[in-house]
Protein backbone atom coordinates (compact mmCIF):
# COMPACT_ATOMS: atom_id res chain seq x y z
CA UNK A 1 0.00 0.00 0.00
CA UNK A 2 3.31 2.31 0.32
CA UNK A 3 3.25 3.22 -3.39
CA UNK A 4 -0.73 3.97 -3.25
CA UNK A 5 -0.68 6.22 -0.39
CA UNK A 6 2.51 8.17 -1.96
CA UNK A 7 0.39 8.72 -5.18
CA UNK A 8 -2.65 9.56 -3.37
CA UNK A 9 -0.46 12.22 -1.57
CA UNK A 10 0.24 13.86 -5.01
CA UNK A 11 -2.21 15.56 -7.06
CA UNK A 12 -3.41 16.40 -10.48
CA UNK A 13 -1.72 13.95 -13.57
CA UNK A 14 1.31 13.21 -11.16
CA UNK A 15 -1.08 11.14 -9.22
CA UNK A 16 -2.76 9.33 -11.68
CA UNK A 17 1.10 8.76 -13.83
CA UNK A 18 1.71 7.51 -10.18
CA UNK A 19 -0.76 5.06 -9.52
CA UNK A 20 -0.06 4.00 -13.51
CA UNK A 21 3.38 3.50 -12.92
CA UNK A 22 2.24 1.23 -9.39
CA UNK A 23 0.01 -1.15 -11.90
CA UNK A 24 3.05 -1.26 -14.43
CA UNK A 25 5.02 -2.39 -11.74
CA UNK A 26 2.42 -4.64 -9.93
CA UNK A 27 3.53 -8.49 -11.45
CA UNK A 28 7.35 -7.67 -10.23
CA UNK A 29 5.93 -6.49 -7.05
CA UNK A 30 3.79 -10.36 -6.68
CA UNK A 31 6.87 -12.11 -7.52
CA UNK A 32 7.30 -13.06 -3.75
CA UNK A 33 3.59 -13.84 -3.63
CA UNK A 34 3.60 -16.53 -6.23
CA UNK A 35 3.22 -14.62 -10.03
CA UNK A 36 5.52 -15.88 -12.56
CA UNK A 37 5.64 -14.59 -15.83
CA UNK A 38 5.49 -17.60 -17.97
CA UNK A 39 3.23 -20.59 -15.98
CA UNK A 40 4.64 -24.11 -16.47
CA UNK A 41 1.65 -26.37 -14.72
CA UNK A 42 3.08 -29.34 -16.07
CA UNK A 43 6.94 -29.31 -15.84
CA UNK A 44 6.94 -27.16 -12.99
CA UNK A 45 3.04 -27.66 -11.02
CA UNK A 46 2.74 -23.84 -11.39
CA UNK A 47 -0.52 -22.44 -9.54
CA UNK A 48 -2.81 -20.12 -11.48
CA UNK A 49 -2.16 -16.62 -9.80
CA UNK A 50 -5.66 -14.83 -9.30
CA UNK A 51 -4.94 -11.79 -7.53
CA UNK A 52 -5.43 -8.65 -9.19
CA UNK A 53 -4.64 -4.99 -7.76
CA UNK A 54 -7.24 -4.07 -5.49
CA UNK A 55 -5.45 -1.81 -3.23
CA UNK A 56 -5.64 0.21 -7.04
CA UNK A 57 -9.61 -0.71 -7.29
CA UNK A 58 -9.97 1.01 -3.68
CA UNK A 59 -8.06 3.96 -4.57
CA UNK A 60 -9.78 4.54 -7.60
CA UNK A 61 -13.24 4.26 -6.09
CA UNK A 62 -12.36 5.75 -2.82
CA UNK A 63 -11.22 9.10 -4.38
CA UNK A 64 -13.19 9.19 -7.45
CA UNK A 65 -9.91 8.79 -9.79
CA UNK A 66 -9.91 8.72 -13.65
CA UNK A 67 -8.26 5.46 -14.41
CA UNK A 68 -9.11 5.16 -18.22
CA UNK A 69 -4.88 5.57 -18.61
CA UNK A 70 -4.55 2.09 -17.11
CA UNK A 71 -8.24 0.68 -17.47
CA UNK A 72 -7.17 -2.14 -19.91
CA UNK A 73 -4.21 -3.25 -17.56
CA UNK A 74 -5.41 -7.39 -17.18
CA UNK A 75 -3.99 -7.19 -13.18
CA UNK A 76 -6.83 -3.92 -13.26
CA UNK A 77 -9.82 -5.24 -11.92
CA UNK A 78 -12.29 -2.85 -14.42
CA UNK A 79 -15.34 -4.56 -13.85
CA UNK A 80 -15.23 -4.15 -10.27
CA UNK A 81 -14.67 -0.68 -10.71
CA UNK A 82 -17.27 -0.28 -13.33
CA UNK A 83 -19.76 -2.52 -10.61
CA UNK A 84 -19.08 0.30 -8.10
CA UNK A 85 -19.85 3.18 -10.50
CA UNK A 86 -23.05 1.64 -11.94
CA UNK A 87 -24.81 0.66 -8.56
CA UNK A 88 -22.53 2.28 -5.49
CA UNK A 89 -21.30 6.05 -6.80
CA UNK A 90 -25.07 7.75 -7.72
CA UNK A 91 -26.50 5.97 -4.22
CA UNK A 92 -24.58 5.42 -1.42
CA UNK A 93 -21.40 8.06 -2.15
CA UNK A 94 -23.82 10.75 -4.13
CA UNK A 95 -23.16 13.20 -0.67
CA UNK A 96 -19.68 13.69 -2.56
CA UNK A 97 -19.69 15.46 -5.60
CA UNK A 98 -17.74 13.85 -8.83
CA UNK A 99 -14.04 13.67 -8.50
CA UNK A 100 -14.01 14.37 -4.98
CA UNK A 101 -12.80 11.90 -2.62
CA UNK A 102 -14.27 11.15 0.84
CA UNK A 103 -12.78 14.44 2.29
CA UNK A 104 -9.68 12.56 4.28
CA UNK A 105 -6.54 13.54 3.48
CA UNK A 106 -3.36 11.37 3.00
CA UNK A 107 0.18 12.07 4.25
CA UNK A 108 2.96 9.99 2.14
CA UNK A 109 4.24 7.76 4.66
CA UNK A 110 8.03 9.04 5.42
CA UNK A 111 10.69 7.72 3.49
CA UNK A 112 13.23 5.90 5.93
CA UNK A 113 15.48 7.01 8.33
CA UNK A 114 18.97 6.49 7.39
CA UNK A 115 22.15 6.87 9.74
CA UNK A 116 25.26 8.84 8.71
CA UNK A 117 27.54 5.85 8.29
CA UNK A 118 30.53 8.40 8.48
CA UNK A 119 29.66 9.37 12.10
CA UNK A 120 28.16 5.73 13.26
CA UNK A 121 29.25 4.54 16.51
CA UNK A 122 28.09 1.22 16.25
CA UNK A 123 30.60 -1.56 15.91
CA UNK A 124 31.42 -5.59 15.29
CA UNK A 125 27.93 -7.42 14.23
CA UNK A 126 25.38 -4.05 14.21
CA UNK A 127 28.11 -2.15 12.55
CA UNK A 128 28.29 -5.35 9.73
CA UNK A 129 24.26 -4.99 9.74
CA UNK A 130 24.47 -1.33 9.49
CA UNK A 131 26.74 -1.11 6.30
CA UNK A 132 24.82 -3.58 4.09
CA UNK A 133 21.48 -1.93 5.21
CA UNK A 134 22.82 1.04 3.65
CA UNK A 135 22.54 3.33 6.89
CA UNK A 136 19.12 2.17 7.03
CA UNK A 137 17.67 2.64 10.86
CA UNK A 138 14.42 1.02 10.81
CA UNK A 139 15.98 -2.39 8.72
CA UNK A 140 18.65 -2.52 10.94
CA UNK A 141 16.93 -2.26 13.73
CA UNK A 142 14.60 -5.08 12.70
CA UNK A 143 17.65 -7.51 11.88
CA UNK A 144 18.94 -7.11 15.08
CA UNK A 145 16.30 -7.44 17.36
CA UNK A 146 15.75 -10.73 15.42
CA UNK A 147 19.57 -12.23 15.34
CA UNK A 148 20.65 -10.25 18.19
CA UNK A 149 24.70 -9.18 18.50
CA UNK A 150 26.30 -12.33 18.20
CA UNK A 151 30.25 -11.98 17.94
CA UNK A 152 30.53 -15.00 15.22
CA UNK A 153 28.10 -15.47 12.97
CA UNK A 154 28.63 -20.02 11.86
CA UNK A 155 25.25 -20.05 10.24
CA UNK A 156 24.19 -16.83 8.56
CA UNK A 157 20.57 -18.57 6.97
CA UNK A 158 18.74 -16.60 9.99
CA UNK A 159 20.63 -13.77 9.00
CA UNK A 160 20.45 -13.13 5.58
CA UNK A 161 16.37 -14.52 5.86
CA UNK A 162 15.90 -11.24 8.21
CA UNK A 163 17.99 -9.25 5.65
CA UNK A 164 15.85 -10.42 2.61
CA UNK A 165 13.00 -9.46 4.63
CA UNK A 166 13.77 -5.89 4.66
CA UNK A 167 14.94 -5.93 1.29
CA UNK A 168 18.54 -5.58 1.75
CA UNK A 169 19.90 -8.80 0.27
CA UNK A 170 19.64 -11.68 -2.20
CA UNK A 171 18.85 -14.99 -0.52
CA UNK A 172 17.51 -17.42 -3.05
CA UNK A 173 17.77 -21.01 -3.80
CA UNK A 174 20.31 -22.24 -6.05
CA UNK A 175 18.24 -23.05 -8.84
CA UNK A 176 15.94 -19.73 -8.26
CA UNK A 177 16.52 -17.27 -11.32
CA UNK A 178 13.25 -15.31 -10.61
CA UNK A 179 13.54 -14.72 -7.01
CA UNK A 180 17.27 -13.84 -7.51
CA UNK A 181 17.57 -11.60 -9.95
CA UNK A 182 13.63 -9.87 -8.43
CA UNK A 183 15.73 -9.29 -4.91
CA UNK A 184 18.63 -7.83 -7.04
CA UNK A 185 16.34 -4.89 -8.38
CA UNK A 186 14.97 -4.73 -5.16
CA UNK A 187 18.18 -3.99 -3.99
CA UNK A 188 18.61 -1.68 -6.42
CA UNK A 189 15.17 0.22 -5.88
CA UNK A 190 15.90 -0.07 -2.20
CA UNK A 191 18.87 2.46 -3.05
CA UNK A 192 17.19 4.05 -5.40
CA UNK A 193 20.18 3.37 -8.03
CA UNK A 194 17.15 2.87 -10.53
CA UNK A 195 16.29 -0.63 -12.55
CA UNK A 196 18.07 -3.41 -12.87
CA UNK A 197 17.24 -5.78 -15.19
CA UNK A 198 19.34 -9.59 -15.68
CA UNK A 199 19.68 -11.16 -18.42
CA UNK A 200 16.18 -13.01 -19.12
CA UNK A 201 17.45 -15.92 -20.18
CA UNK A 202 17.85 -18.93 -21.53
CA UNK A 203 19.79 -20.41 -19.72
CA UNK A 204 17.73 -20.75 -16.86
CA UNK A 205 18.47 -21.99 -13.11
CA UNK A 206 22.09 -21.75 -11.48
CA UNK A 207 23.47 -20.49 -14.51
CA UNK A 208 21.18 -17.68 -14.94
CA UNK A 209 21.44 -16.64 -11.23
CA UNK A 210 25.45 -16.46 -11.87
CA UNK A 211 25.14 -14.19 -14.81
CA UNK A 212 22.35 -12.26 -13.34
CA UNK A 213 24.20 -11.92 -9.92
CA UNK A 214 27.57 -11.17 -12.17
CA UNK A 215 25.74 -8.72 -14.65
CA UNK A 216 24.81 -6.51 -10.99
CA UNK A 217 27.71 -6.65 -9.55
CA UNK A 218 29.22 -4.81 -12.26
CA UNK A 219 25.93 -2.72 -12.92
CA UNK A 220 26.56 -1.23 -9.12
CA UNK A 221 30.17 -0.31 -9.20
CA UNK A 222 29.65 2.83 -11.85
CA UNK A 223 26.56 3.65 -9.39
CA UNK A 224 29.34 4.02 -6.28
CA UNK A 225 28.18 0.21 -4.58
CA UNK A 226 29.84 -3.11 -4.30
CA UNK A 227 28.23 -6.45 -4.31
CA UNK A 228 29.42 -9.15 -1.73
CA UNK A 229 29.12 -13.30 -2.09
CA UNK A 230 28.77 -14.65 1.15
CA UNK A 231 29.52 -18.59 1.51
CA UNK A 232 27.30 -20.75 3.76
CA UNK A 233 28.29 -24.04 1.90
CA UNK A 234 25.32 -24.61 1.23
CA UNK A 235 22.50 -24.62 -2.25
CA UNK A 236 21.74 -21.07 -2.10
CA UNK A 237 22.66 -17.60 -2.82
CA UNK A 238 23.57 -15.23 0.10
CA UNK A 239 24.37 -11.50 -0.96
CA UNK A 240 25.00 -8.04 0.19
CA UNK A 241 25.76 -4.66 -1.40
CA UNK A 242 27.72 -1.92 0.22
CA UNK A 243 28.64 1.08 -0.41
CA UNK A 244 32.14 1.46 -2.27
CA UNK A 245 33.85 3.55 0.43
CA UNK A 246 33.04 1.10 3.27
CA UNK A 247 33.55 -2.42 1.32
CA UNK A 248 37.10 -3.02 2.70
CA UNK A 249 35.59 -2.37 5.89
CA UNK A 250 32.91 -4.76 5.46
CA UNK A 251 35.33 -7.66 4.34
CA UNK A 252 37.41 -7.07 7.12
CA UNK A 253 33.88 -6.92 9.36
CA UNK A 254 33.48 -10.22 7.77
CA UNK A 255 36.31 -11.45 8.37
CA UNK A 256 36.24 -11.01 12.27
CA UNK A 257 32.92 -12.16 12.24
CA UNK A 258 33.61 -15.32 10.66
CA UNK A 259 31.16 -14.51 7.69
CA UNK A 260 33.29 -16.17 4.39
CA UNK A 261 32.88 -12.83 2.20
CA UNK A 262 33.79 -13.64 -1.33
CA UNK A 263 34.25 -11.53 -4.46
CA UNK A 264 31.27 -11.99 -7.35
CA UNK A 265 34.37 -12.34 -10.37
CA UNK A 266 35.96 -14.88 -8.43
CA UNK A 267 32.70 -17.24 -7.89
CA UNK A 268 29.70 -15.92 -10.73
CA UNK A 269 33.01 -17.11 -13.10
CA UNK A 270 33.65 -20.25 -11.69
Amino acid sequence: MIPILRSLAMSGEERTQALANHLNRWCQIMRPWGWKPDLDPVARGDNLFCDFAFELALAVCAYDLDDRSFSDNPYYPRDLVEHYRANVRHTRDAWRAEGVGPGVPVKAPPPSKKADLAKSKRKAFARWVELVCDGDIDATEAVMETIGKPRKVEDINELMESLADSSQAIEADIKDDETTLLQAAQLAEQRALGDFDGPPGPPFGPARCSAGLLAFAHWLQPRGYRLVDLDNDDDAWHVVVVKTEYHAELLELSNSLKIRAREPDAVYND
